[in-house]
């Protein structure tokens, strides 16, 4: 009966999902992000360690991706991206340059992360020959890693780019999340959803998002800021205008806000380690109460994508 117990107790530990991993992204401030909350969160769950790694240049798409592996290979000085690195600790390193052809041989990466730039993501014909070329790459110079994808999110519903492509946040959901899946299929790649992550958040909040008018921001004052609540993506805050020195408003509607962050950290500790956000214990500054629902919309993403590691 022991022998039964212990047979037992080996063949399920031996198939559970990896507690320390080594990750690579290769991204832009859709990645970078990442770091800001998703160590402590690793950190807060007993059992679970992140050596995690960013290549970055913002708003690096596929195309420029490929074209900087390409110019390295020639010249090995060139060196373009920004390097952040968290250890298995998960205090953060000094940043330094390098390319991502020296970091795929660098470390022995369990995962390497890709994702398209957010204005291209919408559109699934960017993502050829590029994505596929960098794909192929990481494949023969880092053959132990997996390769995973994060589905990006849409913007927030007042991003004037969306009328000029005649898109509204939902379309531009739906167009990112087919472009994304249709990649992902033709490489049997899993893929991080936070945009389907995003989407839930705004449709199941209690509280919803409504652009102010016009009229509304220009009876604002620093430091006071319009109302984000209701959207984990853009934020309301004050410049220096270089000519009249005078602060002015402004507004991000793109990146993800404190709630997005922490909600992305969520979604990438689930995913990456086969668990429940229930289990994670750090809580950035936010209240309680959004702290549970984030989690809450983290689990529904990740329990929904039924993509499975081949």
């Amino acid at each position: 009966m022991k022998f039964l117990l212990l047979t037992f107790l080996f063949l399920t530990t031996s198939f559970l999902p990896a507690k320390e991993l080594k990750v690579l992204m290769i991204g832009n401030s859709f990645s970078i992000s990442v770091g800001q909350f998703l160590p402590a969160v690793v950190k807060s769950v007993p059992g679970c360690k992140l050596h995690l790694v960013s290549a970055y240049i913002g708003g690096c798409p596929l195309d420029k991706h490929w074209s900087n592996i390409e110019k390295a290979e020639k010249d090995p000085s060139f060196k373009p991206y920004k390097v952040d690195t968290w250890t298995f600790d998960g205090k953060q390193q000094k940043s330094y340059k390098d390319n991502v052809n020296n970091l795929l041989k660098k470390e022995k990466w369990d995962i390497v992360t890709i994702q398209q730039a957010s204005p291209k993501s919408w559109r699934s014909e960017t993502y050829h020959p590029y994505g596929d070329n960098l794909v192929a790459y990481i494949r023969k110079n880092a053959p132990q890693a997996e390769i995973i994808i994060q589905q990006t999110w849409s913007y927030r519903a007042d991003h004037t780019s969306m009328k000029r492509w005649n898109l509204n946040q939902q379309t531009m959901y739906e167009k990112i999340k087919e472009s994304y899946a249709a990649f992902a299929a033709k490489y049997k790649l899993r893929q991080i959803p936070m945009g389907d992550a995003v989407q839930f958040y705004r449709n199941e909040s209690p509280v919803k998002y409504v652009p102010p008018t016009a009229e509304e921001l220009s009876s604002y004052h620093h430091p006071d800021c319009p109302r984000s609540a209701g959207d984990p993506v853009g934020v309301y805050y004050y410049r220096k205008d270089p000519k009249t020195q005078e602060m002015v408003l402004s507004a991000d509607r793109i990146h993800l806000n404190i709630s997005g962050t922490y909600l992305q950290a969520c979604v990438w500790f689930s995913f990456l380690y086969g668990k429940d956000p229930a289990e994670i214990k750090y809580v950035p500054n936010i209240g309680k109460t959004e702290a549970e629902f984030i989690r809450k919309c983290a689990g529904k993403a990740v329990s929904g994508n039924k993509t499975q590691k081949k």
